[in-house]
């Protein structure tokens, strides 16, 4: 809908004449008479109509000026067109005469002002930062077998914190690095707390996952104290328990209780020796029996084939013996049955000692 062309006051105290279009520059100001009544004087030279300007011949038709009843105040203006950077008009705003001014169609929505859209948050969750300590705290204490309980709960205390890090708003590293630390930790911890456990586990029962000496017998002027290492003797060959056989010949060295035998010295019979193998058998399978009870048994085997290899008995003989025997770990963790016999000489000999007959 359009207002039609006339007169209308423009707001500022005049009327201003309307084209049905737009306002133009014909304006008719209020002034006050002598005898208080107001008249109105025109500015313009001509009138304007309601059509259309037209360059023709004929003079304007003079306008009776608009003069509003006394007891009806002018309506605010509310001019048919906004400037740039003003907040739009009403879409119609009435006239004392009943009709209404243009709606404004309004700016374009580029011009409207935008509340600018929420960023993300660029903090550090202070979660994610208790987290990765309470993290990297637990794994240190977890390798520790006394505190190893307090480690564990407090590497998943941190665990559970650093996950839920990541669901919060802000950066993500210390989550990120959190998990990580607590995976890694946690592998780690469980292979060094194993280690530790299994460490303790074979020095409460003082055993040893290799074979242990029977009662060696001594020579005669001889000590373990200052004793060569046996792999440095001329022409030893260091040999695994496993692989030694029956006529292998043993330089002579002194063993003492806190020694850890991984394996011995094997030289060639026709050098200068003391001792040699002259059985190897496997004793009866099942739970471990007992250091001493093995040694019994393991005792008596080597007792028992003493003379069918020397030529004479035990008790007539000049020589000796001793055995190596399993040990509780290598019996349990190695499945070691293997007991070795060794003939021993106080005086050394060269060549075997098989058939010996003294």
């Amino acid at each position: 809908m359009t207002t039609p062309a006339g007169w209308y006051d423009d707001g500022s105290g005049n009327r201003r004449w309307w084209d049905g279009l737009q306002w133009t520059e014909h304006v008719v100001t209020e002034r006050p008479a002598p005898g208080g009544e107001s008249t109105a004087q025109e500015t313009t030279a001509a009138e304007p109509t309601a059509a259309e300007p037209t360059a023709t011949p004929e003079a304007p038709v003079t306008a009776t000026p608009v003069t509003p009843p006394a007891d009806v105040e002018p309506a605010p203006f509310v001019p048919p067109y906004t400037l740039a950077g003003q907040m739009p008009a009403p879409a119609a705003t009435a006239s004392p005469a009943g009709m209404t001014y243009p709606a404004y169609g309004g700016y374009p929505a580029a011009s409207w002002p935008v509340a600018p859209s929420p960023q993300p948050a660029t903090g550090v969750p202070v979660v994610g930062i208790i987290g990765l300590v309470a993290v990297v705290i637990g794994v240190v204490c977890a390798c520790f077998p006394v505190i190893a309980i307090a480690g564990w709960a407090l590497l998943a205390v941190g665990f559970v914190m650093s996950l839920i890090s990541l669901f919060l708003r802000g950066r993500k590293w210390p989550g990120i690095t959190g998990l990580v630390v607590a995976v890694v930790g946690a592998v780690l911890a469980a292979a060094v707390s194993f280690l530790v456990l299994a460490t303790s586990s074979i020095a409460e029962n003082g055993d040893s996952p290799f074979a242990a000496p029977g009662d060696r017998p001594s020579s005669e002027g001889d000590s373990s104290t200052g004793r060569e290492d046996p792999s440095a003797i001329e022409g030893a060959e260091m040999v695994p328990f496993e692989e030694l056989e029956v006529g292998d010949c043993l330089p002579l060295v002194e063993y003492t209780d806190d020694d850890v035998i991984f394996d011995l010295p094997v030289v060639p019979c026709e050098q200068p020796h003391t001792d040699e193998i002259y059985l190897i058998f496997d004793v009866e399978d099942g739970e471990f029996p007992g250091d001493d009870a093995l040694g019994v048994t393991a005792s008596d085997g080597c007792l028992a084939a003493f003379e069918s290899y020397v030529g004479v008995s035990y008790d007539v003989s000049e020589l000796d013996y001793y055995y190596y025997q399993p040990t509780k770990s290598s019996w349990n963790h190695a499945s070691d049955r293997t007991v070795q016999c060794i003939l021993f000489s106080y005086e050394e000999v060269t060549g075997t000692l098989e058939g010996a007959n003294y």
